[in-house]
């Protein structure tokens, strides 16, 4: 398998990750609305998943239809290097922890330390540790429990203290939470689960917002108490606090995924904007991307700056989000782009034979990070203007 098969892999299994083994739902409506849209679910992420590089030319299922589109032409001139664009979002590290082992990045708790675990070939990570990026240093954290499930955006830090859930194999599910200063884990709370999973958290003052794949947001105090649904949010899903929105992955009959938001603690509401003709609408807090018969777009979710969407032949289509990757091909090596959909500019990351691309694929997208000549670039998207 050569680099540019794994960073495909890597990203199919970020997008299964995304339906894990099994999910955290409560009861009653929860399940029943599980059950109903599970297929839907499934089938809309295999669709948004699934790219195959055939002779040349990418094949992209488009309403589980494959769709050919024709191959990225050569480019005459490529956008200046990322480091050059964007200065302040670069961190070069070594690609391994001091230990050896290779380690995944979830995101920045201050300005020069990531919260990071553990990579291995047979089993799940066991701890969490914060890496200093600048002198490689590593602390653990607190170690983690047996069972405990970790995908992307699977680790969230805020209020100092790091939160994550688990799927035990016992007929529930549990959030945990430990100090970021460092400590044993605490059980947060223990629910019901069936399997569809927790497809975002996040901390509100002194509360884990979280909310389920198939619908459903809730709080519950971080250091432990009652789950409590967020009133009006019990088909929606968590984006950027405090707005929350759907329908999500789930969405069926051509209705834009996250094509409703709401504020929740102002009660003010935004629907996106679409055309007669549109396709696969995916929307997130402020940028849509989605299908015409003229070929892929991207646009805010008022329907300004629309422009061809250049991440079209990548499975990130179906993820909104400001950022995106593209595969260049042409005379000399395969460049990845970075693209910034909302501002249009565009910058290369490396090429396809010594990069291999992580993506943190949430709607909260925080961290890039890719291997170049055999040292990890973790790309900070939070410090780009």
């Amino acid at each position: 398998m050569n680099d540019l098969e794994e960073a495909l892999r890597r990203t199919l299994a970020g997008a299964a990750g995304q339906a894990p083994h099994a999910p955290i739902t409560l009861t009653g409506t929860v399940e029943t609305r599980y059950r109903r849209r599970r297929n839907r679910t499934r089938a809309a992420l295999a669709a948004a998943a699934v790219v195959a590089l055939v002779g040349g030319a990418t094949f992209a299922l488009k309403g589980g239809t494959p769709r050919a589109m024709p191959a990225t032409p050569p480019t005459g001139t490529l956008p200046p290097p990322i480091e050059k664009v964007w200065p302040r979002a670069i961190h070069d590290i070594p690609a391994r922890l001091p230990d050896g082992h290779a380690f995944r990045p979830y995101q920045f708790i201050d300005e020069r330390t990531l919260l990071v675990t553990p990579e291995y070939e047979t089993k799940l990570p066991d701890a969490v540790y914060a890496y200093d990026v600048r002198t490689g240093a590593t602390r653990k954290i607190t170690d983690l429990p047996d069972g405990t499930a970790l995908y992307p955006d699977g680790l969230v830090a805020g209020g100092g203290r790091v939160m994550w859930w688990t799927v035990p194999g016992n007929g529930r599910g549990q959030l945990w939470s430990a100090p970021l200063s460092g400590g044993p884990p605490h059980l947060v709370a223990s629910l019901p689960m069936d399997d569809g999973g927790v497809d975002a958290m996040a901390v509100v003052g002194e509360q884990i917002v979280f909310s389920v794949q198939e619908g459903g947001v809730f709080t519950v105090p971080f250091r432990g108490g009652t789950v409590k649904p967020v009133k009006g949010g019990g088909d929606s899903h968590l984006l950027p606090w405090p707005w929350i929105g759907r329908p999500g992955m789930a969405s069926a009959d051509g209705e834009p995924m996250f094509g409703t938001i709401r504020n929740v603690k102002t009660g003010e509401t935004d629907t996106a904007f679409t055309r007669p003709g549109d396709e696969m609408v995916r929307c997130d807090r402020d940028i849509c991307v989605g299908w015409t018969a003229r070929g892929a777009f991207t646009r805010l979710r008022d329907g300004s700056h629309e422009r061809p969407d250049p991440c079209a032949e990548r499975p990130q289509l179906v993820t909104p989000g400001r950022f995106c990757p593209e595969l260049v091909r042409g005379r000399g090596p395969a460049r990845e782009i970075l693209h910034d959909r909302k501002t249009g500019r565009s910058a290369v990351m490396g090429n396809a034979r010594s990069s291999m691309l992580g993506i943190v694929p949430n709607m909260g997208q925080k961290l890039m990070f890719y291997t170049v000549q055999g040292r990890m670039r973790v790309v900070d998207l939070t410090k780009i203007p």
